[in-house]
């Protein structure tokens, strides 16, 4: 059995248990029921340290459609997920996006109605901006409300997933669902799979890699050669601009040149 089974088994387990549990046990608040109270992630929850919610409130489900369509959902992107990264990264991005996406739902309703968080959806979202991630000019059929068949790239999907999390968290449409738990997991699962080296990598580690490769190429040089390539145009800008309008990586090749003419010319003795 894939670990993606496992995890719609557990999903649907947990929504008979929670439906079980709500029949015939009472809530101590009139509005919530007893796993909402207890097991669902909420601000009135993590005050009274009931921090384990950032877990089980992954496996509730509001209804029997809700449930359907992250099993669903769950089911066609973990697949490719758990084959092309493993079990052990399809588990992480999956837990990960869940834990994410619950906190960064409680921060935007701080200072909001607090209402009580379940679902798998952000563990979903985020395993599947990993799949968008990973393959994303994949040619897929999506359903729009889970009846008009779209076809796109798999990359316009994750798009979709995060700028209609953010409009609809903004706009206040469809208020009792966690659309920023939607984003936090969909991010979260973006950034995992990009730092597995999927989609290319992050402006930070591009500059750094250019640098050091520039650096080697720089190191590489005959003293004529980097006179002729590196020098000369620092020289000619000093000409035109003055010393003063050097930078700080212009100036460190002054410093590689004058050192690279050291060594060429060698220990310089008085006669």
């Amino acid at each position: 059995m894939s670990f993606v089974t496992m995890l719609i088994v557990a999903n649907v387990a947990v929504y008979l248990l929670q439906l079980l549990i709500d029949t015939h046990v009472a809530s101590p608040y009139p509005n919530w029921t007893w796993t909402e109270a207890y097991l669902a992630l909420s601000r009135t929850g993590i005050e009274q340290g009931y921090y384990w919610q950032f877990l089980t409130y992954m496996f509730l489900h509001g209804g029997v459609l809700h449930l359907f369509v992250n099993c669903l959902g769950l089911y066609f992107v973990g697949r490719e997920v758990e084959i092309v990264l493993g079990p052990k990264h399809l588990l992480g991005i999956y837990f990960l996006g869940g834990f994410m996406g619950g906190i960064v739902q409680l921060l935007w309703t701080m200072y909001g109605r607090d209402i009580p968080l379940l679902g798998a959806s952000a563990g979903v979202s985020a395993v599947l901006l990993a799949f968008t991630t990973m393959l994303p000019e994949l040619e897929i059929t999506t359903l729009l409300f889970l009846v008009i068949p779209i076809r796109m790239r798999a990359k316009w999907l994750g798009r979709g997933v995060i700028w209609t999390s953010i409009l609809f968290a903004i706009t206040g449409w469809w208020g009792d669902i966690g659309h920023m738990a939607h984003l936090g997991g969909a991010v979260t699962g973006w950034f995992y799979t990009r730092r597995l080296g999927f989609g290319g990598a992050f402006w930070m580690q591009r500059f750094f890699r250019d640098r050091r490769r520039n650096r080697e190429r720089q190191e590489r040089m005959d003293p004529n050669e980097f006179i002729s390539q590196e020098i000369d145009p620092i020289l000619d800008k000093i000409a035109r601009e003055g010393i003063h309008s050097l930078t700080r990586a212009e100036r460190r090749i002054l410093e590689l040149g004058r050192e690279k003419i050291a060594k060429k010319t060698g220990p310089q003795f008085p006669h």
